[in-house]
């Protein structure tokens, strides 16, 4: 029996974590090491990066603080990465921020600013990095976190669950884009269940919500505290990043690490093909 042995994907080339300062993104960054890559990490919260950036063994690494939801702070720290390391091979578009509350209760302040952090955020580090991972003409892959709030819709999540299925829509035009004309770049959405992360933590610094007009309704914070509970009891992020890299190298769209929301799902989906049944008859 011949064993054919695949070419590793992952060694010394370079990945960029957005969001790595603590949970997915520090996950993702000590697997990373783990597969002999170059690393940049990219958060807001310096004191987590350093944090982060001491647990990366034998693997080069590069700790930039930044405002991710700041194209001219990303496109900064772009200038540093191209100095160290050339170009991007692998690109994380992982930062995201949490807020709960009903759709009409969101004042305009936190509405943009979760916009910025869990969508524009994307979109800049697509901006930036994608059309030179075309020209590389290697093999490189780009995964955008989305969430489960990215596939179904719980109430008095609205900000949340509206940015993550925003994400689940952007990343799959990004897939038919690329996916005849440049094959060799990779897509995936990374819809995660409870994992454990600060995402929950409001004093996480460069937040700048408006505490003042969170909705306070019954149901924004009774779901608020059954997600903290979730999320302080899931899965661990290194154990998430083993899934996700292994998604990665089999080059696959869809990375869902939480196999009991599947009977979720398939109630939501469902919900369109009944109503379109409907319909017809």
């Amino acid at each position: 029996m011949v064993v054919i042995l695949q070419p590793n994907i992952f060694k010394n080339k370079t990945i960029l974590i957005t969001g790595a300062a603590s949970g997915i993104g520090r996950g993702l960054a000590i697997h990373a090491a783990s597969e002999k890559m170059n690393i940049i990490l990219i958060d807001i919260d310096e004191e987590g990066l350093k944090e982060t950036q001491s647990l990366i063994h034998n693997s080069s690494s590069l700790a930039l603080k930044c405002d991710v939801s700041n194209f001219k702070e990303l496109s900064q720290c772009k200038e540093q990465i191209i100095e160290q390391y050339g170009r991007v091979h692998f690109l994380f578009n992982n930062a995201g921020i949490f807020l709960e509350g009903r759709s009409w209760k969101i004042n305009n302040q936190n509405w943009k600013r979760i916009i910025d952090v869990n969508v524009m955020s994307i979109v800049y580090g697509l901006n930036l990095f994608v059309d030179e991972m075309i020209a590389s003409n290697e093999r490189c892959h780009i995964v955008n976190t989305s969430s489960m709030a990215g596939l179904i819709v719980g109430p008095a999540f609205s900000p949340y669950t509206a940015t993550k299925h925003a994400v689940v829509g952007l990343t799959r035009s990004l897939y038919e884009d690329l996916k005849n004309e440049y094959p060799k770049i990779g897509v995936s959405v990374l819809c995660p269940g409870l994992v454990k992360t600060n995402i929950m933590k409001r004093d996480k610094s460069g937040l700048n919500l408006d505490n003042f007009a969170i909705d306070q309704h019954e149901t924004a914070t009774l779901n608020k505290e059954w997600l903290g509970e979730g999320v302080k009891n899931g899965m661990d992020p290194i154990d998430l990043a083993k899934i996700v890299f292994d998604k990665i190298n089999k080059n696959e769209f869809w990375i869902l690490t939480h196999p009991e929301f599947l009977e979720v799902y398939k109630e939501y989906s469902n919900e369109l093909i009944l109503s379109e049944t409907a319909t017809l008859n």
